[in-house]
């Protein structure tokens, strides 16, 4: 599989955060299909955005980190997750889905319609790996696979992607 551009560019930047992130001294941790990459340790497919999950503390650092290299930040305007955001490339077009998480005594809570609830995450199950020679803090693999089968039985399909994130690991979608 050829890895396009647009790909590396998302790759470049989750290292980037993962850099700042370490000499700031911000937990954080990478969702989704590139967290199943990291862990697997290289980019086995394209993907589309990079999900972001800083401490909801850091939140406005972040924003602003974004927006003093360029980015577009946004409010993502969905009353369920009043507290999360969207970051946009110079092209305009969304690479960042930023959900803040609060941390409490492990249990990390989001923000749903306007009460803080268990987002069925837990900071002791997040990874930290050597990507590239840059430790990036990833959301636990088995957790990523797990969501993905949420959404599956929403949408009542597995995506293409999803169904390929499931064979890197070994694993047969529910």
């Amino acid at each position: 599989m050829t890895v396009n551009k647009y790909t590396r560019q998302l790759e470049d930047l989750a290292l980037r955060i993962a850099k700042a992130a370490k000499e700031s001294k911000k937990d954080y941790f990478i969702g989704g299909g590139l967290a199943i990459d990291f862990f697997y340790g290289q980019i086995t497919r394209n993907h589309h955005d990079i999900d972001f999950h800083p401490i909801l503390e850091d939140t406005v650092w972040w924003i602003e980190w974004f927006k003093s290299r360029g980015y577009k930040v946004t409010n993502r305007l969905d009353p369920k997750f009043p507290e999360t955001w969207r970051v946009y490339n110079f092209e305009g077009e969304a690479i960042i889905d930023m959900w803040p998480l609060q941390q409490e005594n492990g249990v990390l809570l989001i923000n749903c319609e306007g009460k803080y609830v268990d987002a069925g995450r837990y900071w002791k199950e997040t990874k930290l790996v050597d990507y590239k020679k840059v430790d990036i803090r990833i959301e636990n693999p088995q957790r990523v696979l797990e969501q993905k089968t949420r959404h599956a039985s929403q949408s009542q399909k597995y995506r293409r992607v999803d169904l390929h994130d499931f064979k890197l690991l070994g694993k047969e979608p529910k």
